[in-house]
């Protein structure tokens, strides 16, 4: 399968590495900074294939093939652009061609200016990505969704042929998702942020959190969170809970080292010590 990337960004060069590992060939990346679109290029095994490019008018228009990694605010105008460089090079409908977008906050009707030269549709795959570390994509949830039957098999394929873990979601569906995702994990490195401030006033390493961070993400897995809830608010322990507080009173003073932080750390230890105690008590 020739496969064309618009985007070159973190889930673009996860997935152009992985595309290549299935014997599939990355025919052209696409990236508004040509030095992205070379680098990204240049990473893959049959780089030498790969033609790199800032100018929308110069994709190719014969692949089988086109991912839209964008960033979500600048999507449905890229997707208009491509929409114009097939009508620029007289291409009609193929059945056999696929265009789809991975962002999960945009719906499938931002492709629609190409319905007129192949199907569409969404995959979305539920991971954190950043360019620094390949994905293992086996290992990933993928939302699939497509503007009708036909094409929602194709996308559903796809997914399939790189995880066994793959579903059908609507817009409405991947919102939730999104916004799951964002608590679980935006939110939970923030507070693996705070936990290191405090650990660096002690001038303790933050390495010594790392089993206690795999252990409560493995029982996560396995039972309800709200089951293995353990802490000081779990058990009611409020003499511990006072002794945390006037900790974080003394690193909000200005003797702490790094005072660049807006954050005030026992508004935040008082909001999740609030949400455990009360969801103890129903």
């Amino acid at each position: 399968m020739k496969v064309v990337f618009i985007g070159a960004g973190n889930i673009a060069t996860s997935f152009a590495a992985a595309f290549e590992q299935q014997g599939h060939t990355v025919t052209q990346i696409w990236s508004r900074t040509l030095d992205s679109a070379r680098r990204l290029a240049e990473q893959l095994t049959r780089g030498k294939n790969t033609l790199a490019t800032n100018c929308l008018s110069d994709l190719q228009t014969d692949a089988d093939l086109y991912l839209l990694a964008v960033r979500d605010g600048v999507m449905a105008d890229t997707a208009e652009r491509l929409a114009q460089v097939f009508v620029q090079h007289n291409a009609t409908f193929s059945p056999q061609r696929l265009f789809v977008h991975l962002a999960c906050t945009q719906t499938l009707d931002v492709l629609r200016p190409l319905h007129s030269f192949g199907h569409t549709g969404v995959l979305y795959p539920f991971q954190a990505f950043s360019k620094t570390r390949i994905v293992d994509l086996s290992r990933v949830a993928f939302f699939t969704e497509g503007d009708s039957e036909v094409s929602s098999t194709m996308v559903r394929n796809l997914a399939l042929s790189f995880s066994p873990t793959v579903y059908t979601a609507t817009f409405e569906q991947r919102v939730y998702l999104h916004l799951s995702g964002c608590i679980a994990n935006n939110f939970t490195n923030c507070l693996y942020a705070i936990a290191k401030e405090v650990l660096d006033e002690a001038r303790l390493p933050f390495d010594v959190l790392y089993p206690v961070m795999e252990e409560t993400a493995h029982k996560a897995q396995l039972f309800p969170p709200r089951e293995v809830q353990s802490g000081p608010a779990a058990r009611g322990d409020s003499i511990t809970i006072e002794k945390h507080l006037a900790l974080l009173d003394r690193l909000a003073t200005p003797t702490m080292k790094d005072t660049s932080s807006p954050i005030d750390f026992r508004d935040v230890y008082r909001f999740f010590t609030h949400n455990i105690q009360a969801a103890a008590k129903r």
